[in-house]
């Protein structure tokens, strides 16, 4: 992957065509009785009205990047606060007089300021750190700034903590929340599961736990930290609103240190530290002239990036994805940092709801082309699971086809840049990734295609020892580093690697529905819903009580029918078909897997075929009208949210699980390993239409090797098959919002 195409992958059809490969709904018909979503048109939306701000009238490079050495919390035990502040995000000459900031919704840590992004956590490898979380968020009726400017559309799957799941209205109750640890190995009790929630009056989630006694408006978390030394973050998952939580600036990081990358002078592996090892929280927004946050609800189409809610009669409010065009980095716009001229380590983390970024370093002159050269080579030493055994140059400057850091939402990438030689320079971090990935279009390199800007101008301070990767060769399995990587594939190849018992495999397919023909109109036509393996949160047949063939009811009272019950300790092959036009960043919780490769398919074909194994017969789905009720499908039509066609546990003729017809007589292209920066350990993927992903997950920890555990042992320092249980979902927050996330629970 170069940051824009996938080595010898195909893109398929565009969302239209997409209808008619796979004849989704054409037989929608009035509505029937009882289904929630039938409704008069939609009331006003958000509170307060807000007047766009264009990004093009925030003047960059006015302020400082925030940066957290000598910041950050390292305490074992502590309490973090979910709270509303003003802060100001964007340089003080576009705030009116007397306004005294962009009012947000943070993380106060350990009695640190309240922030957005929160201070990082930095956690230490076998000592357990434990977190009290309260939320103290106030609502419309207690004197929120923040709220009114919100659209929570109750049409959608939500907490819905004041029990209003299908109104029309926007919700202006106590604001669930939850913070997730992403990337973490913890005990699904403490994992904050989306039905984990807890409002600031004390009203609780399905899946609420706490390891103590607290606050009605509070949890207690223990984190174990047996992991190794990595990048995670924290952000909110409450289950519909999360889109909305971490747009209002619920995210922080979160580094775990092991005994050989300590975060200290002198560690091991001489990598960068204290001020020389930065995070950078990169995520887009928009404003408005009073420099609020604004985020559309299809009050303001004109000025989005996204157009109006494609669905109205169904989601009055929702939108498929939100784009802004106002660059954020750690809480501020179009930052600026100063440098020495010498190796830095930069924490990447890609928070932005829905943008893929594609990204490089350029002098400042070369900004405003659609393409510009790399000034400086890139040197990717870890992935979201740890460092890599060697570390991948990208961006090279030699090179105009070279590959580029991209990432998309959810995706950390662990990086190492030398400004030796620049002294006096300045370089934009510039972003043409894209939007929607990859079926849009590129940003304006004048606004979303520039992110921040590094001046080389610090005089150096003493001499540069830290490791330098162009010249210092491995990370891993010398002395005094760790052991290298244990390999579930062979990156070189994209086979599964030496030794490695596969246990199960599971073929899934990406299905997203979009308008139904006979609802498509001036103000509908669009994406209604995206799925993973066509099923719906809860498990259930849309529309009835039965649950998809194969599932198993959670344990703990939720009410969600799971279909993938891993052994745990057992390694699987998932393979994904995306059917869609957009690449999805999937995410699973509780454990790191390994890429093993990607490979083109017939995808318009594999859906004509998927259709004709539907049944047929009455379930919910969109009416003519565009409202959502009850529609009789006739046999060989896509039955959105039905599942899939067959019994989830009956293999097909590849032999793999799932209760679709096989991918393999579909495949027309070569096998495309991993691009090199994508060999390691990963808890996001990107998974490219047109395409099969597929992905080898293990339900141990990462340093496990491999004949050290199979199906049956549990390597993990807890239980991960007790408790509320685990998800697995796409990173397009407004994706997993709308039903794009499943329960899971690994089982003994």
């Amino acid at each position: 992957m170069d940051g824009q195409e996938g080595d010898g992958v195909a893109t398929p059809f565009s969302r239209r065509r997409f209808l008619i490969a796979g004849t989704v709904g054409v037989a929608a018909l009035a509505a029937g009785d009882g289904l929630t979503g039938l409704a008069s048109p939609a009331s006003a939306s958000a509170s307060l009205v807000q007047t766009p701000l264009p990004s093009s009238a925030i003047p960059k490079y006015q302020t400082s990047l925030p940066t957290f050495s000598g910041l950050r919390v390292n305490s074992s035990s502590f309490t973090t606060s979910f709270v509303e502040f003003p802060q100001r995000v964007l340089p003080a000459s576009v705030y009116p007089s007397g306004v005294p900031g962009t009012w947000v919704w943070g993380y106060q840590v350990d009695g640190r300021p309240a922030n957005w992004p929160g201070y990082t956590v930095e956690a230490y490898q076998g000592r357990t750190t434990t977190v009290t979380y309260v939320n103290n968020l106030p609502w419309t009726a207690t004197g929120s700034h923040v709220q009114p400017l919100l659209t929570v559309d109750q049409t959608i799957h939500w907490a819905d903590p004041l029990s209003q799941m299908g109104a029309r209205t926007p919700y202006t109750g106590p604001v669930p929340a939850v913070a997730h640890l992403h990337g973490a190995e913890v005990p699904s009790q403490y994992d904050g599961s989306p039905e984990a929630w807890f409002t600031p009056d004390g009203r609780h989630g399905k899946g609420y736990v706490s390891a103590a006694h607290t606050v009605p408006n509070g949890t207690v978390y223990q984190y174990p930290n047996t992991q190794p030394a990595t990048t995670l973050w924290f952000h909110d998952h409450a289950l519909g609103i999360t889109r909305l939580n971490v747009f209002s600036g619920l995210a922080a990081f979160y580094l775990v240190r092991d005994e050989y990358d300590t975060g200290k002078a002198g560690n091991p592996l001489r990598l960068p530290t204290g001020k020389y090892e930065i995070e950078l929280l990169i995520q887009d927004r928009l404003f408005d002239t009073d420099g609020q946050l604004r985020f559309p609800d299809g009050s303001n189409t004109a000025a989005d990036l996204n157009g109006p809610p494609t669905n109205p009669a169904t989601h009055p409010f929702w939108i498929p994805e939100f784009f802004g065009d106002a660059m954020v980095v750690n809480g501020r716009t179009w930052p600026v940092l100063q440098v020495e001229p010498r190796r830095y380590r930069f924490r990447f983390v890609d928070g932005c709801n829905a943008r893929f970024l594609s990204m490089n370093l350029t002098n400042a002159a070369n900004a405003a082309s659609t393409a510009p050269p790399s000034a400086v080579p890139f040197w990717q030493i870890g992935t979201d699971g740890g460092l890599l055994d060697t570390p991948v140059q990208l961006n090279d400057p030699a090179s105009a086809g070279a590959l580029k850091l991209f990432l998309a939402p959810g995706e950390r990438a662990d990086v190492i840049v030398d400004f030796a030689g620049l002294s006096g320079k300045s370089l934009i971090l510039t972003n043409d990734g894209l939007y929607p990935y990859p079926s849009g279009g590129p940003p304006d390199p004048a606004l979303d295609g520039q992110i921040m800007r590094i001046d080389v101008v610090l005089p150096l301070s003493g001499t540069d020892t830290s490791y330098d990767p162009a010249t210092d060769g491995a990370l891993r399995g010398g002395h005094g580093q760790p052991r290298e990587l244990v390999r579930l594939a062979d990156p070189t190849t994209g086979t599964v690697a030496s030794g490695v018992h596969v246990d199960a495999r599971r073929q899934l397919v990406i299905f997203e529905q979009d308008t139904v023909d006979c609802a498509v109109n001036a103000t509908s036509n669009g994406p209604m819903i995206d799925l993973l393996n066509n099923s719906k949160w809860n498990g259930l047949r849309d529309g009835t009580d039965v649950p998809i063939p194969g599932a198993k009811e959670d344990t703990t009272g939720q009410g969600n029918w799971m279909t993938e019950l891993p052994r745990v300790g057992a390694t699987e092959l998932w393979e994904f078909l995306d059917t869609t036009p957009d690449s999805h960043p999937l995410h699973i919780h509780l454990i790191q897997f390994q890429l093993l490769n990607r490979q083109s398919v017939d995808a318009g074909n594999y859906v004509n075929a998927w259709a004709d194994a539907f049944p047929g017969g009455t379930f919910a789905g969109q009416n003519c009208d565009g409202t959502f009720g009850e529609v009789t499908y006739p046999a060989g039509e896509i039955i959105p949210g039905y599942g899939p066609p067959a019994d989830y546990l009956t293999p097909n003729a590849d032999g793999a699980l799932g209760g679709n017809p096989a991918f393999g007589p579909y495949l027309n292209g070569p096998v495309v390993p991993p691009d090199p920066n994508e060999a390691g350990w990963k808890d996001t993927i990107k998974i490219l239409p047109g395409a099969v992903t597929r992905i080898l997950v293990r339900w141990a920890p990462t340093s496990v090797p491999v004949d050290d555990v199979e199906a049956g042992e549990n390597e993990f320092a807890f239980d991960p098959t007790t408790g509320p249980g685990y998800v697995w979902h796409c990173h397009i927050l407004d994706h997993e919002d709308n039903e794009m996330m499943r329960p899971y629970t690994p089982t003994a």
